[in-house]
């Protein structure tokens, strides 16, 4: 039995909240572990009918509304969790303003949930993408690799020491610039006194132009930054575990640092 008239009004603000929750949830899924709008309401015996989303939405909660008056907080409590996540995957992560809007449609007709949401922590970052050791390694062996890069620190890479093959190949590359310029410096002072842009030891290219000279300034102090920032941090044995794709992107920035380096002085 209805316990709800449905006005053209009650109509037009369940159009309104059907246009709010639309992006939350897919309606159907191929896999059965993908939690939709569908699933949701078959939870609570209710079949939302047809493939044409927004139709099976507003039919959907016009039933609820009309002869659920109770189901509303159930359904909502469900969807919002389910949408943090699932917008979440698809890096497209629910908005506070999604919530408040959500907030404004349901206080309209009459379901008053706004403390209760609004006490949920939404996250708006947009998470990394979380790529496979596997496939990172596979990467970084298809890419014009430096010998420096290409032996053990690579191997290193492949067998998941991910901190110890960045600190190799930052070492070997401390060692190329040695081998290169003749000095026994190490660390910062090193690249200062290796690349410095007045009479360098190691020379990247003839300095006759602005472009030139820029280049070598700014790979000198590229290098400095690297010490200090890479070669320093992953000396230390209690430095914390790195994910994988961030040291993909050092050893990716390691290898360009050798490439440019001279193979002769």
């Amino acid at each position: 039995m209805a316990t709800r008239r449905i006005t053209a009004g009650v109509r037009d603000r369940i159009r309104e909240l059907v246009d709010v929750l639309y992006p939350f949830l897919p309606l159907t899924a191929r896999s059965t572990n993908t939690t939709t709008f569908k699933t949701i309401f078959a939870e609570s015996n209710l079949d939302l009918e047809g493939e044409v989303k927004r139709r099976a939405l507003q039919a959907g909660w016009e039933s609820v509304i009309r002869y659920h008056p109770r189901l509303p907080h159930s359904l909502i409590r469900k969807i919002v969790p389910a949408a943090i996540a699932y917008r979440r995957y698809k890096r497209a992560p629910l908005r506070q303003e999604e919530i408040n809007r959500l907030i404004e449609c349901l206080d309209a007709l009459g379901i008053q949930m706004g403390p209760e949401l609004r006490a949920i922590e939404i996250d708006e970052s947009v998470p990394e993408i979380q790529i496979p050791p596997k496939e990172l390694y596979e990467r970084l062996q298809s890419h014009p690799l430096a010998p420096e890069i290409a032996g053990e620190p690579a191997e290193l890479f492949r067998n998941g020491h991910f901190n110890e093959s960045v600190r190799k190949a930052a070492e070997r590359f401390e060692v190329r610039v040695q081998e290169l310029s003749g000095l026994t410096d190490i660390g910062k002072d090193l690249m200062a006194k290796a690349l410095r842009l007045d009479n360098p030891r190691v020379r990247l290219n003839s300095l006759s132009t602005d472009n030139e000279r820029g280049i070598q300034e700014g790979y000198q102090f590229l290098t400095m930054g690297m010490i200090r920032a890479i070669r320093n941090i992953f000396s230390h044995g209690d430095e914390e575990q790195r994910a994988p794709e961030e040291a993909y992107e050092m050893l990716l920035f390691l290898n360009w640092l050798f490439r440019q380096l001279p193979r002769k002085q």
